[in-house]
């Protein structure tokens, strides 16, 4: 066997790589270019070396402690790759610490013997389908609570590995029954006071019906409500129908008789960073109007749109199932350029805009659309077909 063929020989190589880009985060943090790249080569020796030796165990080339022995190499070559990345490389830290626990885990695995191996396996293959079940099961069904059992074992046991493995949404959302879908609906304001729409999902412009659906999880980040009960609930509600009646043409006022959790809808601090992030983003994708660069944004307003799901009643006598009634707007607030919130004491900031249809017996319905009023864009429509 040459020396390229030995995969220790590999292993040493990256670590030394790694342990040079490590030195240099110490010593010269500004020569970033020449870290990254010694730090992507060590990685990909490192991986390099992991291949060679599973492919000579796997020929019977080679024993399983030479294979252990790269394995340790690669999780300490991964160990001193992350300790060498910047702070601010946050999700590259985060993927480097489970890669280096994830073949510190394989270096062990190999040396044990078989029966031992088949034991191993079996309890993580039990333990991953046992913490999809209690994501199941842990969601009240319909007319009756969930189940103790599986509601404490979620929370006190596998909630942790379905965060980190993002296996509970799916699981959440699908448990028992599809709940509402959530949109975002943007229009971004130009400073010569063109504008556009920008609507995620989009029926319209997802190739496929898959990259539909995960668009909706992306969404689904900023649906993430507060758990505090906002200060002053009267006086904010009496300032949001205030501010609708004063407004030119109106815009509906909430009636007190609706549940505070219908008409009002903080998002948590996470849920709020997503949207800021997500205004960042717009600016970025969208800084100036078609053919005008030197145009600039002057304000992004944000609705999170909740799409209600069509009864099988209503959808037997023919009810449009995208009819514009069923979607329930909160706006989320204007942002800057820079993705700040301009104005937190907004009277109508995460509270609902409804959309209703006046029924009249002798002429077409006439839908009110408060979504649309407020941003300044149509002040009343005759009721009409389509949606998201």
């Amino acid at each position: 066997m040459n020396l390229l063929q030995k995969p220790t020989y590999w292993v040493a190589t990256a670590i030394t790589l790694a342990l040079l880009a490590l030195g240099l985060n110490s010593l010269f943090p500004d020569l970033v270019t020449l870290r990254v790249n010694l730090l992507v080569f060590g990685f990909i020796l490192a991986l390099a070396a992991f291949s060679i030796a599973c492919s000579q165990r796997f020929h019977d080339e080679t024993s399983n402690g030479t294979l252990s022995l790269t394995t340790f190499g690669l999780s300490l070559a991964l160990l001193i790759i992350t300790n060498s990345m910047d702070p601010s490389w946050d999700s590259l830290i985060l993927a480097g610490s489970v890669f280096t626990a994830v073949s510190l885990f394989l270096g062990i695995f190999v040396l044990l013997p078989l029966l031992a191996k088949k034991t191993t396996a079996i309890c993580f293959v039990l333990f991953h389908f046992a913490s999809i079940i209690t994501a199941v099961t842990s969601i009240e069904p319909p007319n009756a609570p969930a189940s103790w059992l599986a509601t404490n074992l979620w929370a006190y046991y596998f909630r942790h590995y379905l965060t980190f493995a993002y296996l509970n949404n799916a699981y959440h959302f699908y448990s028992p029954e599809p709940g509402p879908p959530v949109l975002l609906w943007s229009k971004i304001q130009y400073e010569d006071g063109t504008f556009r729409w920008f609507k995620i999902p989009n029926r319209t412009e997802s190739p496929i019906q898959m990259h539909y659906q995960r668009m909706l999880s992306v969404t689904e980040s900023t649906n993430v409500a507060s758990s505090q009960t906002p200060d002053n609930w009267e006086e904010k509600l009496q300032r949001r129908n205030l501010a609708g009646l004063a407004n030119q043409p109106q815009i509906t006022p909430l009636n007190r008789s609706m549940s505070q959790s219908y008409m009002f809808k903080e998002p948590a601090d996470y849920s709020k960073r997503m949207l800021a992030s997500y205004a960042l983003y717009l600016t970025k994708k969208f800084a100036h109007p078609a053919d005008k660069p030197s145009i600039n944004i002057d304000n992004i307003k944000i609705y999170r749109v909740t799409h209600s799901i069509i009864t099988p009643t209503d959808m037997s006598r023919g009810e449009n199932a995208l009819d514009p009634t069923l979607y329930y707007p909160y706006f989320m607030g204007s942002f800057d350029k820079n993705g700040n919130l301009i104005d937190p004491n907004d009277a109508f900031l995460y509270f609902l805009l409804p959309i209703t249809r006046n029924a009249n017996p002798n002429e077409p319905s006439v839908l009110n659309h408060s979504l649309d009023i407020h941003a300044g864009d149509v002040k009343i429509v005759p009721a009409k077909e389509g949606g998201n």
